[in-house]
């Protein structure tokens, strides 16, 4: 068989396997803390302790955030994602399986607020790596958190609205 210098089509690709509990385990230990960090004062309650993770969920999130990747390097011809859109790809799925519960906070107040909180932390930490600065007002803060809440976004308009927030 002739080896091919390109390819386009679909059998040519090899299939994506699911990725390895022990990184997926890794992974979510390593994000969640950061997610949960001061989300008790934002939330108002007592202790993010008493938040609840359903990790299966968290780890299907992490598996398409692991395929997205791969699709990145096909798509884009091997650039890499970046933190940026990563995170931006959590939070549109944290906004969507909802895999955090509290008893006292609904789902969808309790998920937006920490999928709006890891992205600003990510877009600040962005910023400073890069050394740039992120543009938001008050009045956008308001809005995104809403729009987080109760609009319908996109995996891709929450990248791009993450990219254009940095400057």
């Amino acid at each position: 068989m002739e080896k091919k210098e390109w390819s386009n089509t679909p059998e040519d690709f090899p299939k994506f396997l699911p990725v390895d509990s022990s990184v997926i385990d890794k992974m979510i230990n390593d994000i969640i803390p950061k997610m949960l960090q001061d989300i008790a004062s934002v939330l108002g309650i007592d202790d993010g302790s008493e938040i609840i993770v359903d990790y299966n969920t968290m780890s299907e999130i992490i598996s398409r955030v692991e395929k997205r990747r791969v699709y990145f390097y096909i798509y884009y011809e091997g650039v890499e994602m970046g933190e940026l859109n990563e995170a931006s790809l959590i939070c549109f799925w944290i906004l969507k399986l909802m895999p955090f519960k509290h008893e006292k906070v609904s789902s969808s107040t309790l998920n937006s607020r920490i999928a709006y909180t890891f992205f600003l932390k990510i877009l600040f930490y962005v910023a400073n790596v890069k050394g740039k600065e992120v543009n938001v007002r008050d009045a956008v803060l308001d809005q995104l958190l809403y729009a987080f809440k109760y609009r319908d976004l996109s995996k891709e308009a929450i990248m791009a609205l993450a990219e254009s927030l940095l400057s």
